[in-house]
């Protein structure tokens, strides 16, 4: 019998390291594809995107949710994403697929596709070392600091609902990276 594709999921507060260590997995396990996300949030200026992104306007954005279009999307850092869900059922076919998404996407996702859904959280070593990241990353406004504070608070009280979570320390993500490496394969092996 056939073992079948699984859809892992990433996901950690802001500055956490979840981008590079899922891109780094990609490269390692080239087997692994990833997934488009749509968002509202506008571009980045002179940054590269984190991941395939196609940008939309909110009004194009709820219509794709009004049609039924996305697998998964919420309201993160007041910018609305989402997931495709035929690209998801798609590529799962093929492959299994490894994707870096928010905490309210993911279970989403943990929700309507259990079986093939395996959930990594990353987080931190603590509260303090994930301000002092998010604050060195980017130059932002308080505000915006406080909200993504505020965000990482709830997604750290959901990380109990992810199957694996996996502490990313200062200086050790080739470490993260080779644990959640781990995590895959032994995964998959079952």
């Amino acid at each position: 019998m056939k073992k079948e594709n699984k859809i892992f999921i990433i996901s950690g507060p802001s500055g956490v390291g979840k981008t590079t260590v899922t891109k780094s997995i990609i490269r390692r396990l080239s087997f692994l594809k990833t997934t488009v996300t749509f968002t509202t949030r506008t571009k980045r200026l002179g940054k590269k995107e984190d991941k395939r992104v196609i940008h939309v306007s909110e009004d194009q954005f709820r219509k794709k949710v009004n049609r039924g279009d996305f697998l998964e999307w919420a309201v993160v850092h007041d910018n609305f994403y989402g997931t495709d869900g035929q690209v998801v059922i798609d590529r799962l076919k093929k492959n299994s697929l490894l994707m870096n998404i928010d905490v309210q996407g993911a279970l989403q996702i943990k929700e309507k596709m259990p079986r093939q859904t395996v959930l990594i959280f990353i987080k931190a070593k603590n509260l303090n070392e994930l301000v002092k990241r998010i604050a060195k990353r980017e130059k932002m406004p308080k505000n915006i600091l406080a909200i993504r504070l505020k965000n990482a608070r709830k997604e750290l009280a959901l990380a109990k609902k992810y199957q694996h979570v996996v502490v990313n320390e200062t200086g050790k993500v080739a470490q993260t990276i080779k644990e959640v490496e781990e995590i895959i394969k032994n995964e998959l092996a079952r």
